[in-house]
């Protein structure tokens, strides 16, 4: 009888603490699940280079380019489908980690963005320069070539600009611009396509985006990803190294139910 009572006693304490568990990456699983399964995400990212494709036939019989003509892509949620991590972070109970990130893309097995191989091969046979701006960091390069090129997209080393002093995309866009007229820009944040938007608060992000309106579906090709991205951490207000708890806390002041 003792052994038994023991027995509950050690149970109720041990289920308890599980349900007590902080859940790191479990706010993320409702996303996750829409983007591995959802008709609708694969629908909008054809809508996407769908649209991209009908602008760039556009751009190409009126703009004159001085120089050779280029699309800029991100990579992460916008060429390249990562949700197969943010599915083992679930599962594990963990946050967003480096040291898993970095294994993860080392493996080079993303999968591609429906539509992604198609848009920016019909490009690439348009004779427009394809180029890839992430920011992974540069000792993911090989990995990451590796990766495009075994799914089938155009891609040339030379042209995948990853990470190596700042998230500032606006350097590499620069130097692009060098060589390149930018007719259009694909990404899954807003900071794919403009410095204006870096670092900036949810309430400006939204003015900003309303202001540059006429610019999506044309020159701004914007994928969906409700996993992750800055849209998050402006909510954090960019301070990642918040823990789990007040970060619960933040989403939960971003909700505005009805009265």
């Amino acid at each position: 009888m003792k052994n038994l009572i023991l027995g509950i006693c050690l149970l109720a304490v041990t289920s308890c603490g599980h349900m007590g568990e902080t859940k790191k990456a479990e706010y993320t699983e409702g996303a996750t699940l829409w983007v591995q399964n959802a008709a609708e995400f694969r629908a909008l990212s054809y809508q996407a280079f769908n649209s991209a494709r009908l602008y760039l036939d556009r751009a190409l019989l009126t703009k004159k380019n001085r120089k050779k003509p280029a699309v800029v892509v991100d990579i992460d949620e916008t060429v390249l489908d990562n949700s197969p991590y943010q599915a083992v972070n679930i599962l594990k109970n963990r946050s967003f980690d480096r040291k898993y990130w970095d294994e993860w893309i080392q493996l080079a097995q993303a999968k591609a963005i429906p539509g992604a191989i198609d848009f920016l091969n019909y490009s690439h046979k348009k004779g427009v320069e394809v180029i890839y701006i992430s920011n992974r960091k540069i000792k993911g390069l090989d990995a990451t070539y590796k990766n495009l090129l075994n799914l089938g997209f155009p891609v040339k080393r030379q042209n995948i600009f990853l990470r190596t002093t700042t998230s500032n995309k606006e350097e590499r866009r620069q130097n692009v611009l060098k060589k390149y007229d930018i007719v259009l820009l694909a990404g899954d944040t807003l900071a794919d396509f403009s410095e204006v938007f870096n670092e900036k608060g949810t309430n400006d992000r939204n003015i900003l985006v309303d202001k540059m309106r006429d610019d999506f579906g044309k020159k701004f090709i914007m994928l969906p990803n409700p996993m992750y991205g800055d849209w998050e951490g402006a909510m954090y207000n960019y301070e990642f190294s918040t823990s789990t708890e007040k970060k619960k806390k933040l989403r939960k002041g971003h909700l505005y139910p009805h009265n």
